[in-house]
Formats: C-alpha cells, structure tokens, sequence
C-alpha cells in the first residue's frame, strides 16, 4: 500500500495566506453564500503549475496556490493521479476546518 502524500503541510503558508485574505474579506462584506467553509479543490493548471481552491458555491471565489517549487512526485500527483481529487480534498477538508476553528470560529457556526 503506498503512503499518502502530505498535501497540505508544503504549502501551508500559502494557503494560510489566502484563506486570512478570504476570511476578512468574508467578515467585512460577505454573504453566506461567500463563506470560505464551502472551499476545496478546484483543479490544477498544468501550465503555471498552480492548483486552484475554490467556492462549491460561487465560481467568482477562489485562489491559486503555486506549487512549481515542490517535488516532481507532489507535481506529478495533480498531473496523473486521478485520486488527487480525494486525497487532496479530505487533507484540505481537515486544514480548513481546523483554520477556521483557530482563527475566525464565527465562521464554522450555522
């Protein structure tokens, strides 16, 4: 059985980065249709090497995360592995609620 991919820790900064962006712009003007509780995965732009996390409920919220500087297996898994879409979602799923218990918990309540 092959060992999961850490997903989440090599870029971390990043998305720490663009969820607090997200979150305060949320917490200042946004709607409940805008909540960064309903990010994931949005796919991966072979090109720029990025991959995109982005609203399952609105198309106009999201943001990229540079992933060019990581190991040609971490790339590798966004350009072949048609399973990133279920590993990487359940790691991001756990990062996000846990970002968003720690930092903006307002957020995490219905």
């Amino acid at each position: 059985m092959k060992n999961q991919t850490d997903y989440i820790t090599p870029i971390k900064g990043q998305l720490d980065e663009n969820m607090h962006l997200h979150c305060s712009v949320f917490t200042t003007i946004g709607s409940q249709i805008e909540t960064p509780r309903y990010y994931n995965y949005g796919g991966y732009d072979e090109e720029t090497k990025k991959i995109k996390i982005k609203s399952t409920q609105t198309d106009r919220l999201f943001f990229w995360v540079d992933i060019s500087e990581q190991s040609e297996e971490y790339i590798g898994d966004f350009m072949y592995t048609i399973d990133i879409v279920d590993d990487f979602w359940a790691q991001f799923k756990e990062y996000r609620t846990n970002f968003l218990k720690e930092n903006y918990p307002t957020i995490n309540r219905n």
